[in-house]
């Protein structure tokens, strides 16, 4: 191959990846957006498209058989799907499919190409601040194993991003918000703030990443020390300096090969010494979702939206209170239930108004610090459930 032939091949990659990285961005900003106003269709909410939810209730759901509250079978799914990929190309979800990388990512080329430069903490601090994502990935596992509840979704910037357009955002997501501001402004000057610091997702997935088969490897033979790799590296791994990628931090994005400009010199390759090409990896990484995404949508495993108390109730055949959900109106669970409108008006104090409008509507009024599983327990007390 020629030198030009083998440059295009290496651009085209490039552009394939950030182009599956910004439609899946584009794609969850609208099921985000979507899922704020209860008409038409209503995509399921963040947590169920988030693979880490699956993560924060393993615990949970291995010893009570119940999901922590918002988290549903498709958070489970995803994160099958993330782990496959774990163990067969590292740290690929993160190179190559996370929508909150690519918004730091976004912010990090906007950032190059204002400052002309990027800059990076001191090593001796930046050796110990990487620590952070694993310190906060056990608090989170065995918090919400504890207290029965998603506890880092107040401070997580992904759910705070998919509620900018929810009153939620300025309330119980504040610290999400702000979690979410100060990462892209680090991201301008700083590759991936979040990503290397306290993404607790990150942490899972970097104690995966040492079993996985594929990784990284420089011919030194070949090199010309350029040191390319190196500086196109948005997690600082000096690449240039080693003969096998096997940090924890390298999140398989696959940028250090396609800046190369030496052919065969960097190569993905496996423990029995097969190796592949980013474009490869971009195709299974996107495959193996795709499948697994696929199959449990067709066994009706995969939920894609949110179902009313109604719907699911005339389907089943039966009211199941732990099924109420912010989105249902106190109106359709007074019906089902059979618990009558004066007994919720007197229990919650509402409003006529208010009774009319969706649980969530009630829960985060301005000054509200009522939660919906207040109305959920009270429904299943009340029916002895």
């Amino acid at each position: 191959m020629s030198g030009k032939e083998f440059r295009k091949k290496q651009k085209l990659a490039n552009r394939l990846r950030l182009g599956v990285l910004i439609l899946i961005l584009v794609v969850l900003t609208v099921f985000g957006i979507l899922h704020q106003y209860p008409k038409g269709w209503r995509p399921a909410g963040v947590d169920a498209f988030c693979p880490f939810g699956g993560v924060e209730s393993l615990i949970t759901v291995l010893t009570t058989g119940r999901f922590l509250e918002r988290i549903a079978l498709s958070s489970f799914i995803l994160l099958l799907a993330t782990v496959i990929t774990a163990i067969v190309f590292r740290r690929s979800f993160c190179g190559y499919l996370c929508p909150l990388g690519t918004l730091q990512e976004l912010f990090g080329r906007l950032g190059k190409k204002i400052l002309s430069k990027r800059h990076a903490l001191a090593p001796s601090v930046d050796r110990y601040a990487r620590y952070g994502k694993y310190i906060v990935f056990i608090l989170v596992v065995v918090f919400s194993a504890v207290l029965g509840e998603l506890v880092f979704r107040p401070y997580d910037p992904w759910v705070a991003y998919q509620h900018l357009t929810s009153d939620e955002l300025f309330s119980s997501l504040l610290v999400g918000f702000i979690v979410l501001i100060l990462s892209l402004i680090g991201s301008f000057f700083f590759d991936r703030v979040f990503c290397k610091y306290l993404c607790p997702l990150g942490g899972f997935l970097g104690i995966l990443a040492k079993v996985g088969y594929f990784r990284i490897r420089r011919n030194e033979k070949s090199c010309i020390d350029c040191k390319a790799c190196t500086k196109v590296c948005p997690v600082n791994i000096p690449v240039a300096e080693l003969q096998e990628v096997t940090s924890a931090e390298c999140i398989s994005c696959n940028l250090c090969v396609n800046a190369c400009p030496v052919e065969n010199t960097l190569i993905i390759e496996g423990k029995r010494k097969g190796h592949v090409a980013p474009v490869s990896v971009l195709v299974a990484t996107l495959g193996i979702f795709l499948l697994v995404v696929g199959v449990s949508t067709y066994t009706g495993g995969f939920a894609w939206s949110v179902k009313s108390i109604q719907e699911i109730t005339l389907k089943t055949g039966t009211f199941n209170p732990d099924e109420i959900k912010g989105s249902d109106t106190w109106k359709a669970v007074s019906e089902l239930s059979g618990i009558p409108k004066e007994e919720f008006v007197k229990t919650f104090g509402l409003t006529d108004a208010e009774f009319e409008g969706t649980l969530k509507e009630w829960a985060h009024k301005p000054g509200s610090t009522r939660e919906v599983s207040e109305v959920r327990e009270y429904v299943k007390k009340r029916l002895g459930k």
